[in-house]
This record gives structure tokens, C-alpha cells and sequence, in this order.
């Protein structure tokens, strides 16, 4: 059992972060003592407790929320009905719809779901229940066509027939919002941050060169990825695509990992000749991002998927050379007014 003194010195951030760390935020390495009763419970103040449990329960609930918006995802883009081998076709009419939601099978929304009455190509009917809109009570008088599906190593599952463009973007996000959903995602403001400790971490932030773009530049290659699969030409593009964005998440991830253990540390002071050196060359990937982003989008009109997809690895680009340039320009204003010598 550690000592107090010893428990002190696991919990203390990293000092040169402290001024950007949330000091409210229950320690990394012992989450558990956020729990009324366990570890130094009965040590903390009593606001203490009260942000301490309220992180807990957002957290919960951030996880909750993602985990449902996963399953629309995977429900209302064909992830969950696109694998299987065709063994029998037939036609569905509708007996009986009624509306579902905010939360259902189908996920987050409001949708129909159908009772039916199936016929198959053979003769055979059966009975099947559908959701997510697939029958609507349009189909108590039109048969939709459905198949069935035989899925190795799960259970065979009845469908509609019907085209699936949006399948990749569906797993392409579907993985990503997962990852999201395990480690969760932090509410701005629970628990607050000190004022002095917020103004002291936004200023840190602004001046990182990269860090800030890994997670809006990862969630941006995904969704262009994706919407690249629905344009059969551009597939195997879009799939570097995705995998790129996959990267960046996971960098973006170790970032906030970073933040949530230690804070936001102080940049590194660099000699000014380095920060114009790294001002020009952001300015030389901003003309490069966006010479070749027109110069990918031309050739692919007005097949939009497959623009979205050519043109979002050069936007990155671009957004990095913006990024690399504004912190060069807010890193040139901050030496002209403190010297490093006086940090």
C-alpha cells in the first residue's frame, strides 16, 4: 500500500505542463478514486467530489452516445446487411408498419419498421421483420425484392435487395466512431479548468505546430475515403485514403492521451530563423495543397465522390502548411515581445 507522500508524487502532473492541466480532471493512473468510497475519497473536497463524479458519469454517457451512433452507422449504411452468399430471392409485402425511435435496433432516429410476409422464388413464405426504414407502408400494397443471405460464421439474415453505394463510407466511419467509443471523447467544461490555467492552455495550444489538426485532418480523410467508395473507379485511392485518416486519428488519440496525463507542455522555444524557415515552408504547402487539389479535382468531374476522395489528402496538405504558417506568425509575435532569454 502506498503512502500518502508516495500517492502525492503519482498523481502530481508533469511540472512543466502543470500550469496547462486540468487540475479537476480525476488523476490518469488511479481513475478508480473518482468512485465515492475507493482510495482518497475521503480526502477530497467536497466540489472535488462533485466534478470528479461528474466526469465519470459524462465520460459514461459520451461512450453510451457513441456506441449508438456506431450501431446507425452500421445499420443505415449496409454494414450489417452486405456480407453473405445470395442462396434464395424472393419478393416482401408489408402487413403491418409502425414508426420506432429516438432509439431503436436501427439506432439513433426515427424509422419504420415492418412486419412482412415473404414469398420466395420457390414457392415458400415466411415471415420476417424489417427495420430501418428498408419497407414502409408504401409496401403494404408493392412488394419490395429481398434475398437471402447465408453468412459464414453468423446468422443467415434476410435483406432488401436493393444497391448499397454508401457500404464503404459506413465501415470506414463505423471503425473510427468504435475507437472513438472506447476511449471517449472529453465535453468542454467538465470538469471547468481554472480560468488562469485555461488561458495559460489555449496559448500553448496555439502555438503547436501540428497537434491541434491530427484529429478534424484524420476525421476529414476518413469521410472523404469513404464517400470515394462509392465511385467503383476510385476504390483502391480511396482506401489509402481511409488508412491515412486512420493515422491520424491515432495520432490525434496520443495527443489527447498526452493532455489528459500531463497537460499541455510548453512548446519548445525555437531560434527565429527556424520559425520563418518553418513559416516558409507551411506558405510552400498551402500553393502546393492547392495546386494540387485543383489539379486532382479537373480530371474527375462530375463524379463528386471520386473529387471528394482525389482532393483530400491535397486539403490536408494545404491545412498544414496554413497551420505551420499562422503558428510561425504567432511564434514571431510572441519572441518580438518576450525574449527566450527571459522565459
Amino acid at each position: 500500500m502506498a503512502s500518502g507522500s508516495e500517492r502525492s508524487t503519482i498523481d502530481a502532473p508533469d511540472r512543466l505542463a502543470e500550469a496547462a492541466r486540468n487540475p479537476r480532471t480525476p488523476p490518469w493512473r488511479e481513475p478508480w478514486t473518482s468512485l465515492p468510497g475507493v482510495g482518497r475519497w475521503a480526502e477530497l473536497p467536497g466540489r472535488e467530489r462533485f466534478w470528479r463524479v461528474t466526469y465519470v458519469v459524462s465520460q459514461l454517457a459520451v461512450r453510451a452516445l457513441l456506441a449508438l451512433v456506431s450501431l446507425t452507422i452500421a445499420a443505415n449504411t449496409g454494414v450489417l446487411s452486405s456480407d453473405g452468399v445470395v442462396t434464395k430471392r424472393g419478393s416482401a409485402l408489408a402487413t403491418h408498419c409502425e414508426r420506432v425511435g429516438p432509439v431503436s435496433p436501427s439506432g439513433l432516429g426515427w424509422y419504420w419498421a415492418c412486419e412482412a410476409e415473404i414469398t420466395w422464388s420457390d414457392g415458400e413464405t415466411a415471415h420476417e421483420r424489417f427495420q430501418n426504414s428498408a419497407l414502409t407502408p408504401e409496401n403494404l400494397a408493392h412488394p419490395k425484392p429481398v434475398v437471402y443471405q447465408s453468412v459464414r460464421d453468423a446468422a443467415d439474415q434476410i435483406v432488401v435487395d436493393e444497391p448499397r453505394p454508401f457500404v464503404g463510407l459506413g465501415y470506414s466511419l463505423f471503425v473510427a466512431s468504435v475507437f472513438a467509443a472506447l476511449y471517449g471523447v472529453r465535453i468542454p467544461g467538465v470538469p471547468p479548468m481554472p480560468a488562469d490555467r485555461r488561458i495559460e492552455r489555449r496559448r500553448r495550444v496555439r502555438l503547436q505546430w501540428w497537434q491541434p489538426l491530427a484529429l478534424p485532418v484524420g476525421w476529414g480523410l476518413v469521410v472523404a475515403g469513404g464517400l470515394g467508395t462509392v465511385s467503383s473507379a476510385s476504390a483502391g485511392g480511396s482506401v489509402v485514403v481511409i488508412v491515412l485518416g486512420y493515422l491520424a486519428l491515432v495520432a490525434g488519440w496520443f495527443v489527447s492521451q498526452g493532455r489528459r496525463k500531463r497537460g499541455v507542455a510548453e512548446p519548445t522555444t525555437l531560434p527565429p530563423e527556424r520559425v520563418r524557415r518553418y513559416g516558409k515552408a507551411g506558405r510552400g504547402l498551402v500553393v502546393l495543397g492547392a495546386a494540387v487539389a485543383a489539379g486532382s479535382a479537373m480530371p474527375n468531374l462530375p463524379d463528386w465522390p471520386k473529387v471528394v476522395s482525389a482532393v483530400a489528402v491535397p486539403l490536408a496538405v494545404l491545412a498544414v502548411g496554413w497551420r505551420l504558417t499562422v503558428v510561425a506568425n504567432r511564434r514571431s509575435a510572441e519572441q518580438v515581445r518576450v525574449s527566450p532569454y527571459d522565459r
